[in-house]
């Protein structure tokens, strides 16, 4: 299993063997403390053996409740400290740790093993359960190294993922390989008895304040906390920057804060390639240039990259990809930047990678579920206000408006029916899915009566917005796979101030009227990153469309991906699954890059790469090359 992983963590292992249980870690250096880290790592009394996949961000205060001294936390690494936690709290004190963070310990008088995975999810973990034995492995291929383990892939799990349904419950991408779900505990006790079971639960609600601007100041101390923890590494940090909102508050908070100390940011944006036909869209942009390099020229300290990737096609990397993350993308066009963009991070030796990723959800929320809310608890003249307000400054139509306060009476079938009398056609799951159309009905046919007629991705419940927000982070074990692997491949470590876990819990608990006030959608964000984001970007209605050239860099990679679907053809598990006797013939009729838009991209952007790329990873299982 070590050898597996050693990809993971090349600078330091460490072994644990005690006869029946074995405890093993591989250690990839990232923080300045990971030189003390001698994982596995054992109590003083010789009860508890830790190995752990952490970075705590709450150092200061743990120790403080610990009663450990400065000189001796400098001397801790932060597996040290999450011991010395485990041993004061047990399990009653996962909830005082902040950070990202996967481990295991061995309670060897009671007999007990307890897997842990932060909450939202940012750090892997999974077991298999065979004949009288059980094992773990942050990654799958350190379980798949067992002979005993088979190598398959768990079909229903991945028919979900292409659909982009709400991920619930510990299937993995592999059948016999369980995931320890984020934020929960999975405890295997003596009898080999096992229980998995929510350390997390979401925070009740703020009341509503009297003046906002306290709420506002703990907001922007919380983000800043987030962003400097997420800073803390051995080596120079770099950033993502687009010309949306969520990027720009992590790239200009992360200048300020290492400008004080004479510390450099590198901020990385994807930009088009040059002179080719970009996806025309009213509502979007396609080059994120210009107002990236608008914010980058704020901070004396940002050196800012454009990247267009010119020499890098679609689906380049698909074996290497699978080979580091063992998971199958859902955004090829994305990936493509995304990788390009931490392959230079790395020849320049950056070694941390702030993204946004999370931010629509914890950040720039644009609040208008309040509508809904004030006329379900019958504040009608404090609807009629932020409605008249919206309308007035053009950010809500009379059909936006009836939507959002109506919305959770209307059904997915009523939606279509209105979208229909209106000249709309929402996205449905049969525009996009690669399944084969039996896969697809009769996945359909399985859901709960009520959403039958539903065939949107996700159901927004105006009224619920903490529930729609926590939808989103069970949805991202891809994105913690693939940022594995970008990792293990190029050495750089993504990390995503945004979902930060007392961010989320400080967003969630917020009032309805810090996001939408007086008409303004996104008031807080406003309100905290008005110094730091141009108003060129917080008040642009238009919103950026990354990959915006996708129909050319389809024709450019036409040849590699007709090839690769052939060879998916070959695989029985993708012919079962995917709908190949179409996604075949896709790649010899794509779009003039003039005129791709609209359901035209929903064939070729989402359908085949999606259809594309799962039919690869279904073809390396089967082979089980891992």
């Amino acid at each position: 299993m070590q050898a597996a992983l050693a990809v993971y963590g090349p600078d330091r292992s460490g072994l644990w063997d005690d006869g029946d249980v074995a405890l093993g870690c591989r250690l990839k250096r990232l923080l300045p403390e990971d030189r003390l880290d001698r994982q596995p790592a054992t109590s003083a009394d010789g009860r508890f053996v830790l190995v752990a996949d952490v970075r705590l961000d709450n150092r200061p205060e743990l120790a403080a409740e610990l009663g450990i001294s400065a000189g001796r936390l400098a001397a801790m690494a932060d597996s040290a400290l999450l011991l010395a936690a485990w041993e004061a709290w047990g399990e009653a004190g996962i909830n005082r740790l902040y950070g990202d963070f996967a481990f295991a310990v061995w309670d060897g008088r009671a007999r007990r093993l307890s897997l842990v995975r932060d909450f939202p999810g940012m750090r892997p973990l999974f077991l298999h359960q065979g004949r009288g034995w059980i094992g773990f492995a942050s990654m799958a291929k350190g379980l798949h190294a067992l002979p005993d383990v088979p190598v398959a892939a768990d079909l229903e799990t991945l028919c979900h993922y292409l659909l982009v349904m709400p991920r619930a419950g510990t299937n993995s991408f592999f059948t016999g390989i369980q995931r320890v779900e984020p934020g929960h505990i999975t405890v295997v006790e003596a009898d080999g008895a096992v229980r998995s079971t929510p350390w997390w639960r979401p925070p009740g609600k703020l009341p509503e304040p009297a003046d906002p601007r306290e709420l506002v100041e703990t907001f922007r101390a919380t983000f800043d906390r987030a962003v400097a923890d997420r800073l803390r590494a051995v080596g120079p940090a770099a950033s993502t920057l687009s010309a949306g909102l969520d990027s720009s508050a992590v790239t200009a908070t992360a200048a300020e804060l290492l400008a004080p100390s004479g510390r450099r940011l590198t901020a990385y944006t994807h930009v088009p390639l040059p002179g080719v036909p970009l996806e025309q869209n009213p509502a979007r942009f396609g080059d994120e240039g210009p107002l990236a390099r608008l914010l980058a020229s704020r901070h004396p300290n940002i050196d800012h990259v454009e990247v267009d990737a010119a020499d890098r096609h679609i689906g380049d990397d698909l074996d290497r990809r699978f080979y580091y993350a063992e998971a199958p993308a859902l955004n090829l066009c994305n990936t493509l930047w995304i990788s390009e963009i931490t392959r230079q991070a790395a020849m320049r030796g950056q070694t941390v990678l702030l993204v946004g990723t999370a931010g629509n959800k914890t950040i720039s929320a644009d609040g208008l579920e309040r509508l809904n809310a004030l006329l379900y608890r019958g504040r009608l003249i404090a609807w009629a206000r932020e409605a008249v307000a919206l309308m007035r400054a053009g950010d809500i139509g009379i059909k936006g408006l009836g939507f959002w306060s109506l919305r959770p009476l209307i059904t997915g079938a009523l939606e279509e029916r209105l979208s229909s009398l209106f000249g709309r056609r929402n996205l449905s799951l049969r525009d996009y899915s690669p399944l084969r159309p039996d896969r697809l009905e009769r996945f359909l046919e399985d859901r709960p009566p009520e959403a039958r007629g539903d065939n949107r991705v996700v159901g927004r419940n105006a009224l619920d917005r903490v529930h729609q927000t926590l939808l989103v982070f069970p949805q991202q074990e891809a994105v913690t796979l693939s940022r594995k692997g970008m990792l293990a491949s190029h050495g750089v470590d993504h990390r995503d101030p945004t979902a930060d876990r007392r961010l989320i819990e400080l967003s969630l608990a917020l009032p309805d009227s810090l996001l939408l006030r007086n008409g303004q959608k996104k008031w807080l964000y406003h309100q905290v990153f008005a110094d730091r984001v141009p108003p060129e970007i917080r008040l642009n209605r238009r919103k950026g469309l990354t990959g915006a050239d996708w129909a050319e860099r389809l024709l450019r990679a036409q040849a590699g991906l007709q090839g690769e679907l052939d060879r998916g053809a070959a695989c029985a598990n993708a012919r079962d699954l995917l709908d190949l006797d179409v996604l075949t013939t896709l790649p010899a009729s794509l779009p003039d890059p003039a005129t791709a838009r609209g359901p035209v991209m929903h064939t070729y952007r989402l359908r085949m790469l999606r259809g594309l790329s799962a039919a690869h990873f279904l073809r390396r299982v089967d082979g089980g090359n891992l």
